[in-house]
């Protein structure tokens, strides 16, 4: 058991090292943080409105490029193993194939909630600066932009000196840069309002954060799962079809369900991405925890679904 343990750990590890090593992964996620902090200066001409206006358009920009990512993490640390030839080895040692499987998409998982989670702390931070109308308030983006900087910087220092790899250094140490700038943020209060830690913060972005989080996770097992039979770029092009047709579920099936069986089913079988994009209950006023709990059980239910499916795939893939 320990060492079963120690085997999914490792190769959980590797694959989330080996997606940060990317290069697109880190020019993505970067321009993803820059652009969301320059949401509230390019969003102007608005009356009392540009705290939703940079909350929305930071949540979409967020999910669109988690889809994009997840589908590429997916999809290369599997194929790129098939290519190179270094599936075999690995499955030659006392390695099953369903560990190994379930591992990647263990791996790919951690990885997409780290973005996740640092993409939903630079929204928080954004919105922060566009919450009071005509002042901006500078330590909202102010501390974001030098996170960014600041992990650059460091990992380039690192890089020069100790020959550490660049990309997935900076990609770690942005995470960890952001999330300091975000506490750093919660210290400060907004001037002539009251104080506290996190006053200022809008704390009820974080469970549209989780929820676009479980997406990444439930779009990342689609994209495991093809990506033993497929290469990137079909995988993705796969993927992205899957989620355009799961966001107009509601439009082309939903409505026509209790017409006809075939409807109902397809309603059923084709995963409902609205699920995922709660931005209208924020309007209302938070979103409640009792429904984020429902969406993991279904993205649970679905991702067990799908990587039962990919598995069988692979167990009966040949490895050359």
């Amino acid at each position: 058991m320990r060492t079963t343990i120690k085997q999914i750990t490792s190769i959980a590890r590797l694959t989330a090292l080996e997606a940060s090593r990317q290069p697109i992964f880190l020019l993505l996620t970067t321009a993803v943080l820059l652009f969301i902090g320059l949401l509230p200066l390019l969003i102007t001409h608005v009356i009392s409105d540009s705290a939703r206006m940079v909350r929305d358009s930071a949540l979409a920009v967020q999910w669109v490029s988690g889809l994009v990512l997840g589908c590429y993490a997916a999809s290369s640390t599997i194929t790129r193993e098939l290519r190179r030839g270094t599936l075999a080895s690995i499955l030659s040692k006392p390695v099953g194939r369903g560990l190994f499987f379930l591992s990647k998409f263990a791996g790919v998982s951690l990885i997409m909630l780290l973005f996740a989670i640092t993409s939903t702390l630079a929204t928080m931070l954004s919105v922060r600066t566009a919450a009071q109308p005509y002042l901006y308030d500078a330590w909202g983006i102010g501390p974001l932009f030098a996170a960014i900087a600041l992990a650059y910087g460091w990992a380039a220092i690192q890089h020069y000196f100790l020959r550490i790899p660049f990309v997935s250094r900076t990609y770690m140490i942005l995470s960890i840069a952001v999330a300091l700038a975000f506490i750093a943020s919660c210290l400060v209060p907004v001037e002539g309002e009251p104080g506290g830690f996190g006053a200022a913060i809008p704390w009820n972005i974080a469970p549209a954060g989780l929820l676009l989080g479980l997406a990444m996770v439930l779009i990342s097992s689609f994209a495991v799962s093809l990506a033993t039979r497929l290469d990137t770029v079909p995988t993705l092009s796969w993927c992205v079809g899957l989620f355009l047709l799961g966001l107009m579920s509601d439009y082309l099936f939903g409505r026509r369900a209790d017409e006809h069986w075939f409807f109902d089913g397809l309603y059923g079988i084709i995963p409902n991405w609205q699920h995922f994009w709660a931005v209208d209950a924020l309007h209302r006023g938070a979103i409640p925890w009792s429904y984020t709990l429902d969406v993991v059980g279904y993205v649970a239910v679905y991702a067990v679904a799908v990587l039962c499916a990919g598995l069988l795939s692979f167990m009966r893939m040949e490895v050359k």
